[in-house]
């Protein structure tokens, strides 16, 4: 099943009990759940209704027992199951045994990056669920997708402009649509970039996307969240560095909470503090995520982190993935 026949059956109402999200682009894992997500259940229902478990640390005992379990209040609850080629044999089995049985209003989405098609129970899965494609863009449909996603922004974006993101960014389509929002915010009204501005606004060479992380730290996605701070880790990225910018950001968001609170624009919030509209922007975004006792609680681990690596009470890396790791669990 094509993505573009999975959002039919979704603005039709017509969503069957379980899916399978397969392919590489974690991207379209995300957008397509938050589509889901956002036309089946209110603000307030998330919180209760929508709840998300990693295939490599459940049990087979818990996953059963929230297939089990209809919503808490409403008419919906919707269970996504990520990383399901890491799952043990024994949620494999837990998953075929109960999908069959969900609750009335119980939607279920399985995610997986890839499966092992010689495995009996991936060959099963994918002949009794339907699978909706997931995988990355080719080379060819990359420039058109990044034309198509900069219009939805009001960006309008030349054929070789979005060849050049594309390359810059990697393919990475979760860094382009990080790219993207920079650059919409920059051309504002003009709706337009020149090929200076744009050199100037890029990244250089394909890097690790620390605003990925960042993003995703910040939304409590460790099915993101974790493989970026893998891929920052490995490339050499000092954890000081990686810790800072956190922490910076945070402040940033305890910022735009308060800011929230006074009736204070985006915009007026990075005048104020003298960052960047695009951080600004982001910031208020994230601040949806948190209460200020909250964020009070990051930033207090973050500073422990800290601490903790500069005086060797802890191995850095090890310090940093914990606190991050802790973040985005609470």
């Amino acid at each position: 099943m094509t993505r573009a026949e999975f959002l039919k059956q979704v603005n039709e109402d017509r969503l069957l009990p379980v899916y399978l999200f397969l392919g590489g682009e974690r991207l379209f894992h995300e957008e397509l759940l938050e589509k889901v997500a956002g036309g089946m259940l209110s603000e307030a229902e998330r919180e209760f209704n929508l709840t998300r478990f990693n295939a490599a640390t459940i049990t087979a005992e818990e996953l059963s027992a929230n297939l089990e379990t209809g919503s808490l209040f409403g008419n919906t609850r919707i269970i996504q199951l990520n990383e399901f080629e890491n799952a043990s044999a024994e949620v494999e089995a837990a998953l075929l045994n109960s999908f069959t049985q969900l609750p009335q209003g119980v939607h279920l989405i399985v995610s997986a990056l890839k499966l092992d098609g010689r495995k009996k129970a991936n060959q099963e899965l994918q002949k009794r669920i339907p699978v909706v494609d997931c995988n990355k863009l080719s080379n060819t449909d990359l420039p058109v997708w990044i034309k198509q996603r900069a219009q939805k922004m009001d960006l309008e974006l030349t054929s070789e402009q979005a060849r050049l993101l594309g390359e810059r960014s990697g393919g990475d389509l979760l860094r382009i649509r990080t790219e993207l929002e920079k650059l919409a915010v920059f051309a504002g009204k003009s709706r337009k970039l020149t090929e200076a501005e744009l050199e100037a606004l890029l990244p250089g060479d394909p890097e690790p996307d620390i605003f990925g992380l960042i993003d995703a730290v910040a939304g409590r996605n460790p099915s993101l969240g974790l493989p970026r701070l893998e891929e920052l880790l490995n490339s050499g990225e000092n954890e000081l560095k990686i810790l800072a910018t956190i922490s910076r950001q945070f402040r940033n968001i305890a910022a735009a909470l308060e800011a929230k609170g006074q009736g204070m624009t985006s915009r007026g919030l990075a005048d104020y503090l003298g960052i960047n509209p695009y951080v600004a922007e982001k910031s208020f975004g994230q601040a949806r995520y948190f209460s200020l006792t909250e964020l009070q609680k990051v930033l207090d681990r973050l500073l422990e982190a800290d601490y903790r690596i500069k005086t060797g009470q802890r191995e850095p890396r090890l310090e940093l993935e914990l606190a991050v790791v802790e973040i985005m669990m609470k």
